[in-house]
């Protein structure tokens, strides 16, 4: 058999593996009943016969590292099992997942009674059980405590749903229309994507699809190692102390050695310190998934989202630490780590490469998730609202405000206010980026995004907040970004959380929470940044010109740079110790 395909015909194969992929995404949110589903918190992904990654569509890039970590057990469990119209569900994570809200579902599709792949979709579900609602708290010391648990087992038999499955799950979680919903939605996604894979293999031939895959994965493997390549080769180290454990404990010591040699990088977390008893513990599949994402995206940010990207690079977590936990770990809040092994990767990554990297960012998606009392039949009694903050400065260009992190790309947004308002029981009043808070520099970190939610009834609100008091980095010489903060307003009166990744409140009807996000680093010496960039600033209200004075050293007056005193101030700021 020809092993190669011609280069037009490749690229045709490799967009409609795309294609593929977003039509799975567009069946889901047309389908998906949760609010969480419906704004795209979740990823398409497309895997070979052989378990191997070959296709994304919609969603999160790091989705891409723990699907490719739970295909080995499928294939060890149901290998020369599966039928047509099987469907499997999971969310293990010791079993390649991430954390139990989040849902796979895989279905094997079969051309001619031949396996050729699988058409999977992992969804972040509204609820999952266990203690807490959403099932993200930090305060769980087992995974037991965290929610309903399902190794790789059939969803759907032969296209017949597993109804005592079903039965078992909705039982089981606060939101089973929701759940349920989703899970139907999934499924549809997934048929979606059986007959794209099998239109596709009938029209170019089993043969050609194989090729072309191979030849696809063989391309992603050499654009990443080309890249690669041109990194000087030696250790690059970066160190990074998580503020608590979740619990108010002492924080965590985070160690990273990236280790360039030739074409391809050991990116060792060695020397990290052990799991802990809270639930900010990583799952080893998750640990590799940022990491991947990261490289990706400076390495090979236009190569096919394929196993080819992985082949260069070897991930080390030492058993039985933070970064690789040992069973049964609580893991549902890992979401705040898993942000910080990306700024450690792309802080290690600015000594090898200081004209590609940025400053560090807002600190992580952030999330409130909100249970309520008095729920009306048919509405959903648990709201989970991400939002993002912005992006570090870069080498050439200022941070970019009010948007995701690099590592969940497109994967979810935040919820129309609209639609929140409509949907559950609270107000949003106030919606906006915060003056003063990105890093100073030659080109400014994005400034802080801040929510303030008012709740209509009695219930939990659970902030999942990210850098607390350590801050965002700048590069260059930037300035440093600004902690988040929480504050509750009770009565008019209004107090602020202590500094803690999770702030898990009892809320009464008429309370207020605002949520001020990181403000992200700045890149560069803050006196090189052009005045008019500054005035520019200013007269946008992004920062005031008393920040202007004192961080940039421009003078600002009647709306106007003032250019002999900001001469002046600038040679007596650079004169300083």
């Amino acid at each position: 058999m020809n092993d190669t395909v011609d280069p037009i015909m490749l690229e045709v194969i490799n967009n409609a593996l795309t294609a593929i992929g977003d039509e799975m995404g567009n069946t889901m949110k047309r389908t998906a009943r949760s609010i969480t589903a419906r704004i795209g918190d979740f990823s398409t992904v497309l895997v070979d016969a052989q378990g191997r990654v070959i296709a994304q569509g919609q969603g999160a890039g790091f989705h891409l590292g723990y699907i490719r970590g739970v295909m080995p057990a499928v294939l060890r469990k149901f290998g020369g099992k599966l039928r047509p119209g099987d469907i499997l569900a999971s969310n293990d994570p010791y079993g390649g997942l991430s954390h139990l809200p989040d849902i796979v579902l895989l279905a094997p599709t079969f051309w001619r009674d031949t396996l050729i792949g699988f058409s999977t979709l992992v969804t972040h579900h509204s609820d999952i059980g266990g203690r807490f609602p959403g099932g993200q708290s930090a305060v769980c010391a087992e995974i037991y405590e965290e929610g309903l648990r399902l190794p790789c087992v059939k969803l759907y038999s032969e296209g017949r749903p597993n109804e005592a499955l079903f039965e078992v799950i909705a039982g089981n979680v606060r939101t089973p229309d929701d759940v349920i919903g989703d899970l139907e939605g999934q499924a549809a996604a997934c048929r979606r994507g059986i007959r794209g894979l099998q239109e596709l293999v009938e029209k170019y031939g089993l043969a050609r699809f194989q090729a072309a895959i191979a030849q696809l994965h063989r391309y992603s493997e050499r654009v990443v190692r080309n890249a690669i390549a041109r990194i000087p080769d030696g250790e690059y180290r970066w160190e990074d102390h998580f503020e608590e454990d979740g619990l108010g404990g002492p924080g965590i010591n985070l160690k990273l050695c990236l280790k360039v040699q030739g074409d391809s990088v050991v990116v060792d977390f060695s020397g990290t310190d052990p799991q802990v008893r809270s639930a900010i513990n990583v799952p080893y599949s998750l640990t590799c998934s940022a990491s991947y994402i990261c490289l990706r995206g400076v390495l090979a940010a236009d190569a096919p989202a394929n196993d080819g990207l992985f082949e260069p690079v070897e991930v080390i977590a030492p058993k039985g630490s933070v970064l690789n936990p040992d069973f049964p770990a609580a893991i549902g809040g890992r979401g705040m780590m898993l942000w910080r092994i990306c700024d450690m990767i792309f802080g290690a990554l600015a000594q090898a490469m200081p004209d590609r990297i940025f400053a560090a960012g807002e600190g992580g998606i952030a999330s409130l998730t909100y249970a309520y009392s008095g729920a009306q039949p048919g509405a959903s009694p648990v709201l989970t609202d991400w939002y993002g903050g912005g992006w570090g400065a870069r080498p050439t260009k200022d941070g970019i405000d009010g948007v995701n992190s690099l590592l969940s790309g497109n994967g979810g947004s935040s919820v129309p206010v609209e639609r929140l308002e409509v949907e559950f029981p609270m107000l949003m009043e106030a919606y906006g980026l915060m003056p003063d808070t990105g890093g100073a520099g030659k080109y400014r970190g994005s400034m802080s995004v801040y929510r303030k939610y008012r709740f209509l009834k009695p219930g939990r609100a659970l902030i999942r907040s990210c850098r607390t008091t350590t801050v965002p980095y700048g590069l260059s010489g930037g300035g440093s970004g600004t902690p988040s903060r929480v504050v509750l307003e009770r009565d008019g009166v209004e107090t602020d959380f202590p500094p803690q990744m999770f702030v898990d409140a009892t809320v009464l009807p008429e309370d207020a929470i605002t949520h001020v996000m990181c403000g992200a680093g700045g890149f560069g010496d803050a006196l090189e940044r052009d005045p008019a960039l500054v005035l520019e600033d200013v007269l946008d209200e992004k920062i005031s010109p008393d920040y202007a004075r004192r961080m940039y050293g421009v003078v600002i007056e009647a709306g106007a740079v003032d250019t002999d005193r900001t001469q002046a101030l600038r040679a007596s700021m650079r004169r300083r110790p």
